[in-house]
């Protein structure tokens, strides 16, 4: 159960963070898309910025506040000395955080919430009921992680919970926990545990020293069998489409499914894995080889991923085909970055439509939708971090150029101090050449 829970925070911790880089992501295009109208900035303190068509603006007084407006896809975006506070606002949810607290609601429903992490909760479901709790003495909590209904008093010392319509009490987790009906189970943990999952009956002794397994037949897994396991010597799985052997677990173990071999000899260090849809050979923390294939049986397999690592992932390259469009990524962290996005044209010539190239910590240089990109100093060894663009960057920006689709070249040095355009306007569908050739 400790597994469990260490894994739903992870997919929580994730997710959250990937909220947040997409709510950054439309950030980002309502303040740097469309034709600038207007922009005002006093050197990296002020900045005012209005763009056409939208119309959508973004103004900032670094470093205490900036904000990013654009009614055409009903975003907005604030920040208060970033990132000790942020709000986001989108379609029709919204969520701001401040230090240790968060929160978030929508319009088309009555719900909201107001947490200071871990200490409080409190909100109102969809259907408007209310809930709250004042961690660890009481509470209770519609949704929390995985878990539905979770109600708790001091705990550890008692909770109760339901995932997927099966209720699971626990005194003093995890040591006594119990599961009903239809997948009941019950657990003295580490001395003794049984229970029911979808198609399998698991249980354990003395955990982790012996556990073991019974399966019935289900189309979705591997089919009916048992496993077991007496840690840290040995352990098998039998199972009507996989087979598995594992040697002093989980250092080493050779695994068998209708659809993939892998050996492990030993986990983490040499693993080598080939399937229908992967194949991966990783020489830890050394090497790294991986090709990806589309899953389509009667047909001959061509990579769509090709990757190959050093040292762990201090340097990577990667490329992503499809039938229309191609990725490269070459990585020598943090010092050397470069990434390309290319399309196919009807007459089947690929086109480079985005790029990206940065020199850790001198210079970037980005590439896309007809607009070219180039800052000197850079100093963040990582990508799509808004948040820093909007509020920070420009503190340590000592030259940057807009090469604009319309022909015209903005450039800035001294932190925004100075700024001059060069070029002639032309219209967005001019070609490259022509408007370069000016």
């Amino acid at each position: 159960m400790r597994a469990d829970v260490i894994v739903q925070c992870a997919a929580v911790a994730a997710l959250a963070c990937f909220s947040l880089a997409a709510a950054d992501v439309e950030a980002e295009e309502a303040r740097t898309g469309g034709k600038g109208r207007s922009h005002w900035h006093v050197g990296p303190f002020f900045e005012y910025r209005r763009a056409d068509p939208g119309p959508a603006t973004y103004w900032a007084v670094r470093p205490f506040y900036s904000q990013v407006r654009d009614p055409a896809t009903r975003t907005v975006t604030r920040d208060v000395l970033w990132p000790l506070g942020a709000y986001h606002y989108h379609n029709d949810a919204s969520w701001y955080r401040a230090l240790i607290a968060y929160g978030d609601a929508r319009d088309s429903d009555p719900s909201w919430s107001f947490n200071v992490f871990p200490l409080w909760f409190c909100g109102k479901d969809r259907t408007g009921d209310g809930y709250w709790g004042a961690f660890p003495l009481y509470g209770e909590h519609p949704h929390f992680l995985f878990m539905d209904d979770w109600q708790f008093f001091l705990w550890p010392i008692w909770q109760t919970y339901t995932v997927k319509d099966v209720r699971s009490h626990g005194v003093l987790w995890p040591f006594v926990t119990w599961r009903d009906a239809p997948r009941p189970g019950v657990g003295v943990w580490p001395i003794w545990g049984t229970a029911r999952q979808r198609e399998s009956e698991h249980g354990y002794c003395l955990w982790p020293l012996a556990t073991w397994a019974s399966y019935d037949e289900d189309r979705d897994t591997s089919g009916a069998g048992w496993s077991w396991m007496g840690w840290p010597l040995y352990g098998q799985i039998r199972r009507a489409r996989e087979s598995q052997d594992l040697l002093l677990p989980p250092f080493f173990s050779y695994a068998r499914t209708d659809s993939a071999t892998r050996w492990r000899l030993p986990w983490p260090l040499v693993e080598v894995l080939c399937s229908t849809t992967r194949d991966r050979i990783s020489i830890w923390p050394f090497w790294e080889s991986v090709h990806g294939y589309p899953y389509v049986s009667g047909k001959e397999r061509k990579p769509e991923e090709r990757t190959w690592r050093v040292g762990w992932q201090l340097m990577e390259s990667t490329t992503l085909t499809t039938d229309r469009t191609q990725e490269d990524r070459f990585n020598f962290f943090p010092f050397w970055t470069h990434e390309t996005r290319s399309s196919q044209t009807k007459d089947g010539v690929r086109k480079e439509v985005a790029s990206y190239t940065r020199l850790w910590p001198f210079w970037s240089c980005e590439t896309k939708k007809g607009l070219s990109y180039h800052r000197v100093l850079e100093l963040i060894p990582i990508r799509h971090v808004e948040g820093i663009d909007r509020n920070w960057s420009p503190f340590w920006t000592f030259w940057e150029c807009r090469d604009r689709p319309d022909g015209r070249t903005r450039h800035s040095i001294f932190w925004n101090f100075i700024t001059w355009h060069t070029g002639e306007s032309k219209p967005q569908g001019a070609p490259a050449q022509e408007r370069n050739s000016k």
